[in-house]
């Protein structure tokens, strides 16, 4: 597999080391990857390197000379990187402390102390390790790359006149394009298949700055996802936030994968099975139950899955003391796909009137 690797190092010694690990790794049998370095000093031209080239990988040394003088400009690049592109990144630094190194970026990067051994060694195993990530990370770009051009060329080229003639401004337009162009993606990927990533279902963590439609949130040991419809959240006219109740299944969840995969019989492990479909199918189609995925916030916690209740409804005043509250604690974000599919649900539950029970005349 090709990758291309970033060097921001300015010692001239450790650059003549990297070039000969770098060839000593070309040569080994079956190398993991082929690589392409790109050597840069300064904070710069690490920057234009970024800009001019995608790395699928790169490795930053935090002290740098900037014109004579001593500075910590690698964290600047490392900022810089995970801004604009699709990187994992190893600091390989003699001052281990002085990086800066944000909580969600901390899969992407790792530390490496110049003192430790032969840390070149260890960078390109750690790489050879990412092997998987950074495959996906470049089949994904390459989905969406095929995917623009061809939503370009059959779909925005030919009705580009009508984009250039509005009247809006400039900016406004580039906008536009950036959205519809999202809105077909996210169309195309989703009808080349016909079932989705459980992790698919979230945005961890959420993407508004504020409280949304979907948005689920922790209050004391309970879980609610928040129902108030988007427009009233966006002008932040409701008078009342409208809260389901979620009920975590994960005992019985996990109770019936371990049925269905260790059960001492055939009979117990498809019985085992139908009852994991009856809980993803909304507590076998239960009117007042809507099935959530369960919601991995990271490896050493898992929350749910859920059904929510949209018989246990809360309703809190949307005061600014609520709103904050709310807003602070959020885990999560149902994501767009599926929020309609709740809102639906909510609203049929609702909806019913019911009717006399039929008595026959005999």
């Amino acid at each position: 597999m090709k990758l291309n690797l970033l060097i921001v190092e300015d010692v001239q010694p450790l650059v003549e080391n990297w070039q000969e690990k770098l060839a000593f790794y070309a040569v080994e049998d079956d190398p993991v990857h082929i690589i392409t370095p790109e050597f840069v000093t300064n904070l710069e031209d690490a920057k234009k390197a970024i800009e001019n080239t995608k790395f699928d990988a790169a490795v930053v040394d935090i002290r740098l000379d900037e014109k004579g003088e001593q500075t910590h400009n690698g964290n600047e690049v490392l900022a810089h990187l995970s801004n604009h592109s699709l990187t994992v990144c190893a600091v390989y630094t003699g001052e281990p402390g002085t990086e800066v190194i944000e909580d969600h970026l901390k899969d992407f990067v790792r530390v490496f102390n110049k003192g430790d051994g032969d840390g070149i060694e260890l960078i390109l195993e750690w790489i050879d390790n990412k092997a998987d990530m950074i495959s996906a990370i470049q089949t994904m770009q390459k989905s969406l790359n095929t995917s623009m051009a061809q939503a370009f060329t059959k779909s925005i080229w030919p009705r580009w006149s009508y984009w250039l003639n509005a009247e809006e401004d400039l900016g406004m337009t580039e906008q536009a394009l950036t959205r519809h162009m999202a809105t077909h993606l996210h169309a195309s990927f989703l009808n080349e298949v016909s079932a989705v990533h459980p992790e698919e279902h979230y945005f961890i963590p959420p993407l508004q700055e504020r409280l949304y439609t979907g948005d689920i949130v922790q209050i004391e040991s309970n879980y609610f996802i928040l129902v108030t419809p988007r427009c009233d959240l966006a002008h932040e006219k409701n008078p009342t936030f409208q809260l389901v109740k979620l009920m975590s299944i994960q005992e019985r969840w996990l109770e019936l994968h371990a049925q269905k995969a260790n059960g001492a019989s055939n009979r117990i492990k498809d019985t085992a099975s139908k009852e994991i479909r009856k809980l993803i199918n909304h507590g076998d189609r239960s009117p007042k139950l809507h099935f959530i995925p369960q919601i991995k916030l990271s490896a050493g916690e898992i929350l749910g899955p859920f059904h929510a209740q949209f018989n246990f409804m809360n309703c809190l005043e949307a005061n600014t003391e609520n709103r904050s509250n709310l807003t602070e604690r959020r885990v999560a974000t149902l994501s767009n796909e599926f929020v309609p599919s709740l809102v639906e649900r909510l609203g049929a539950y609702f909806s019913r009137i019911g009717t006399p029970d039929y008595s026959h005349p005999e």
